[in-house]
């Protein structure tokens, strides 16, 4: 839990300020309720995930995580250069 602790004090000021300098002026509020929630949705999906542990066979479970994470890394890596061209001059 405290590794969670840290990550979460570590991310959640970058992707605050992100948002906000993202947003259009008026949208700031909007915007960050939007940043938050997608945290909770984070966390519901992976409460939804724990569901399916089983501790007999742990394989098949980490094998699906690491694939879905790859996969998310992917398209992530391949979005990288166009979301910088969008935010070009942004400060």
């Amino acid at each position: 839990m405290f590794v969670f602790t840290v990550a979460e004090l570590l991310l959640s000021p970058v992707g605050l300020s992100v948002t906000t300098k993202l947003a259009p002026d008026a949208f700031h509020t909007q915007m960050v309720a939007l940043f938050f929630l997608s945290v909770s949705l984070g966390t519901a999906i992976a409460g939804q995930l724990a569901s399916l542990y089983n501790p007999d066979d742990e394989v098949p479970y980490f094998t699906t995580l690491a694939l879905i994470a790859i996969a998310i890394g992917v398209v992530l890596l391949v979005s990288a250069k166009p979301v910088l061209r969008l935010m070009r001059g942004v400060r």
